[in-house]
């Protein structure tokens, strides 16, 4: 899902921008997938000063996309688009009764 953040209210003061690290602790996800998903559109980000100058995020837009994000979340939709890892399908395997099959 790509975020579209909605136009800003250019009335409004300037909320203070947050820093990479400060993101991915609230959120709990690493800063490597945090800039993966800023490069990707994924997350709502601001490059400041062109492509390669600071990434930094504004605090209203994470909300805005983490409320998107929860109403867009389907679990049994997702979950039956998520592929079955080899650990995943060998747990199985040891959860169900063999009743005598091969």
């Amino acid at each position: 899902m790509l975020f579209v953040p909605p136009e800003p209210n250019r009335d409004e003061p300037l909320e203070p921008l947050l820093r990479p690290s400060e993101v991915a602790a609230r959120l709990g996800v690493s800063r490597t997938w945090l800039y993966d998903a800023a490069k990707d559109g994924r997350i709502p980000s601001v490059r400041l000063g062109g492509d390669d100058g600071p990434l930094r995020f504004v605090a209203a837009d994470l909300r805005d996309w983490i409320e998107a994000s929860r109403r867009d979340w389907h679990p049994v939709r997702d979950m039956a688009r998520r592929p079955v890892s080899q650990t995943d399908a060998a747990e199985r395997r040891s959860r169900t009764p063999d009743h005598g099959h091969r």
